[in-house]
């Protein structure tokens, strides 16, 4: 094997050995589908974004056209390089260009039809700013699929499921209200505090860290009617004292 490079649509795949064959190969069966032969081996393997196929090897560079929609009889652009050994290719995105480096340098041809011309913005933009490019990445990130989605049980790997769709719908429907009524059993209740956080106790507590003129006057009063309640008291619990010791005639 002397060169491989797989499609854009990763459904085709085209290697090169030292027989000088040049096989294109389909990965969804394993099977061949094309060959082509070269006079040397094929150095180099480039695939387009339209799916033209290039080949280098030797001093001569074939571009081949719909090479994967059936066997070509002619290439669709010939290239020759005299002195030139052709060690590496590479189509330019978005771009009929086709680059070529050699034991003499890079140099590059124009394949007409060879790059996307109507690109999509939100999959690959060419033109996109610093600032573009930063928003997409994050995006991407945000958008990346859950863990849960991508875990694997381990109790089903290499077993096949034979029932019937409808009753593999309903057996998940189940599993999934089992799997709420668990996360509802380990929801603790949360123990309110009544009246904590009313309106009149914030603000009460707010204005204990205030210190002026009226909230001074108002403490003492309240301190005042605290005192005379306590005294009340006091003298209430003495007469009932003179009262149980008090003879009676």
């Amino acid at each position: 094997l002397t060169s491989a490079a797989v499609a854009q649509d990763g459904v085709h795949m085209v290697t090169a050995g030292l027989d000088g064959r040049v096989k294109i190969w389909d990965l969804r069966t394993y099977k061949e589908l094309y060959n082509y032969y070269t006079v040397r081996p094929a150095a180099a393997i480039s695939i387009s974004q339209q799916g033209q196929l290039a080949l280098g090897f030797g001093s001569h560079v074939n571009v081949w056209k719909e090479a994967f929609m059936k066997k070509q009889k002619d290439p669709y652009v010939v290239h020759e390089m005299p002195g030139h050994t052709v060690q590496r290719l590479q189509f330019c995105p978005y771009e009929d260009v086709l680059g070529i480096s050699s034991s003499k340098g890079y140099s590059s041809i124009v394949v007409p039809g060879a790059g996307e011309a109507n690109f999509d913005t939100f999959a690959a933009n060419p033109f996109a700013t610093k600032k573009q490019a930063r928003e997409t990445l994050v995006n991407q990130l945000l958008e990346k699929i859950p863990a849960d989605m991508i875990s694997i049980d381990s109790d089903l790997v290499g077993k096949i499921d034979d029932a019937p769709r409808a009753v593999q719908f309903a057996e998940k429907i189940e599993e999934q209200k089992q799997r709420e009524k668990e996360k509802r059993r380990n929801i603790k209740e949360k123990k309110k505090a009544r009246g904590r956080n009313s309106s009149t106790k914030r603000w009460r507590r707010k204005r204990s860290n205030v210190m002026d003129e009226r909230t001074d006057n108002r403490r003492k009063k309240i301190a005042k009617i605290h005192k005379e309640r306590a005294l009340k008291r006091e003298q209430e619990k003495k007469n009932e004292i003179w009262s149980a010791d008090k003879p009676s005639f």
